[in-house]
């Protein structure tokens, strides 16, 4: 049976700030220092369970972010399908199990969330495989761990973990303390690990019989997909589809629902705790201080988290961090909401950082990827100075073309239409001093580009 692997990656990750923001959620971070994002440990994770190409399912506003990652791993935009916003995991899943059916009606799905910590992939594998092999083709297997603690933060279920497809005798969504405390003590109740296996075309049957309305948007949103710079992107039926978790919607109705349980450690990384705790058991260095300059410490303060960016410094005590929602209803009443962004932003040529401004001027760091090149553009309002720091810059103003390297600059005024090339093989980096009487991401008219940015997506 061929599996394909299923990654949902479409997270916005705000239970996890400042550290995770919407513009750059926990799955595209190193949260473990492991040298790679929970989303590369997920593609290898899947790569272990199966010999088929992942298929990453994923926001649109995080494409280049997706893009720069899943590269690194050998795989292209055809591995993505993108979603026009968020819609919880049941849109996901079946937009994703359309997409595996059109390719083979007869393949298996393996969903797997991509900000999940698992300790070993070679067991997770060998589980995976022992399920596939008796699994029958209207079931949906799930995996199952071990509860260690009466955590509130988990799902779970209750099943026969002596038996490889057991039957889910019931569901428990995050129960309150009370009740998780008694299920800890019930050797047959298991955190959900949010990990499925099942034919796509099983899932498809069962979305189509228990959540209709789901299954025909979730269709017309697959069948009016539009390509963006080589990746799919679905269409807008798909923003009509109720916000509601696969396990609510699907697990929960299913008849024929087995599990077995994964024996190794493993952690959902959705809050500060859970992150935390995991971060204690691997012996990390810093577990609670996140400091991008390095220069932040933090001593004789256990229970105190610690984060350091380009754009804040934020200290919170651990048990003030189970309700992020207050904080961002904070950020909200105060006007900071720019806070939720973070302030390096990711393009298709590369990424740019704002390193300061005030009313007429901005600076800013840009990285331009090799062999990359931004788009023919001009701009209304504002003038740019470009000094090269690295690498041998390309720029094309006005038709003529300029060779830069480090410590050279160059001035474009305002109207002139210009366009910044890498065409070598290692990164550039510019300083760029944006000057003028209004300044704006919004300031850009664009006559070419590689990215297709002109459909305004």
């Amino acid at each position: 049976m061929a599996i394909r692997p299923v990654i949902l990656a479409g997270g916005s990750g705000t239970r996890l700030w400042p550290l995770s923001r919407r513009n750059h959620p926990k799955q595209f971070l190193d949260l473990l220092d492991s040298g790679q994002t929970l989303l590369q440990s997920t593609i290898d994770r899947a790569r272990a369970c199966s010999d088929q190409s992942p298929l990453i399912v994923g926001h649109v506003d995080h494409r280049f972010l997706i893009s720069h990652q899943i590269s690194e791993k050998g795989l292209t935009s055809s591995n993505v399908l993108l979603e026009p916003m968020s819609r919880n995991t049941a849109a996901s899943v079946a937009a994703a199990c359309f997409k595996v059916a059109a390719d083979c009606d007869d393949d298996w799905v393996l969903v797997m969330p991509s900000d999940h910590y698992f300790e070993d992939n070679a067991n997770l594998s060998f589980v995976v495989d022992c399920m596939a092999r008796r699994l029958k083709q209207q079931q949906i297997g799930l995996f199952g761990v071990k509860p260690r603690s009466p955590s509130c933060d988990y799902g779970y279920f209750e099943f026969d973990p002596s038996v490889v497809a057991s039957p889910v005798i019931r569901f428990i969504e995050k129960p309150a303390e009370e009740i998780a405390k008694s299920l800890i003590q019930n050797q047959n109740c298991h955190w959900n690990s949010g990990m499925l296996l099942a034919k796509a075309t099983t899932l498809l049957a069962s979305i189509s019989q228990l959540a209709p309305d789901l299954y025909s948007k979730a269709k017309a949103s697959y069948e009016s997909q539009k390509t963006i710079y080589d990746f799919c992107l679905l269409g807008d039926d798909f923003k009509d589809i109720e916000s509601v978790a696969f396990d609510v919607a699907i697990l929960e109705k299913h008849q024929d629902v087995v599990a077995t349980f994964i024996d190794q450690q493993w952690d959902d990384l959705g809050t500060w705790s859970n992150l935390i705790t995991r971060r204690k058991a691997l012996n990390l260095e810093k577990v609670n201080v996140f400091s991008e300059s390095g220069k932040a410490l933090v001593y004789g303060l256990d229970d105190v988290v610690l984060v350091e960016g380009d754009d804040i410094v934020f200290a919170a005590h651990q048990d003030s961090l189970l309700d992020m929602k207050k904080l961002t209803e904070y950020l909200q009443l105060n006007n900071l909401t720019s806070l939720l962004n973070r302030i390096d932003v990711h393009r298709p040529w590369g990424q740019f950082k704002v390193l300061g401004q005030d009313a007429h001027f901005i600076v800013k760091r840009l990285l331009v990827y090799p062999n990359s090149q931004i788009s023919l553009q001009s701009h209304r309002f504002r003038s740019e100075h470009w000094v090269v720091t690295k690498g041998v810059a390309d720029v094309l103003v006005e038709g003529e073309q300029h060779t830069l390297t480090v410590g050279e600059s160059i001035c474009i005024n305002k109207h002139q239409k210009h366009r910044l090339m890498n065409n070598s093989e290692v990164p550039v980096e510019i300083i760029e001093v944006q000057t003028g009487d209004q300044l704006s991401e919004d300031d850009i008219i664009r006559y070419d580009d590689s990215y297709e940015r002109h459909l305004n997506i």
